[in-house]
């Protein structure tokens, strides 16, 4: 007679589940900084689409304008009301307009996004550049 039990034991399925638990221990916290990451990233690209466009009003109107939607065919606004980054539940933007600097574009985090739970070493919840080309937070732009 052969009264053989197949299976798996309490400790083999307790060794397993505490695998599994230093697994997610490293990589969660890893997948919720790549998130962050590439959601700055994007209000970098729409910092950077918002001066280009500036540049262009510039050139057609010679002045710079605060207004970041309208139609773009007036000399009062870019034109960028279409743009789906306007519409970002993570970061709003805006444009002041000054005899220094020319123009300041300023990315904020929303509050109630992930950005501002940043907690990475560098406060990156307001980004901003100017029309000489001036970042800051330097490092949020790294």
């Amino acid at each position: 007679m052969n009264n053989k039990v197949s299976g798996f034991t309490l400790i083999e399925l307790l060794v397993v589940i505490l695998i599994i638990g230093v697994i997610m221990a490293y990589a969660i916290p890893s997948y919720q900084r790549q998130v962050i990451v590439s959601k700055r990233t994007e209000a970098q690209n729409a910092i950077l689409q918002i001066a280009s466009a500036q540049e262009k009003h510039n050139a057609t109107y010679n002045i710079y304008t605060e207004n970041l939607a309208g139609s773009g065919s007036d000399g009062d606004s870019l034109g960028l009301g279409s743009s789906p980054f306007l519409t970002s539940t993570n970061y709003s933007y805006a444009v002041v307009v000054t005899a220094a600097a020319g123009y300041t574009i300023t990315a904020t985090a929303r509050v109630g996004s992930t950005q501002v739970n940043d907690n990475f070493g560098v406060d990156c919840t307001s980004m901003s550049l100017n029309a000489l080309g001036q970042k800051t937070i330097l490092a949020c732009w790294q």
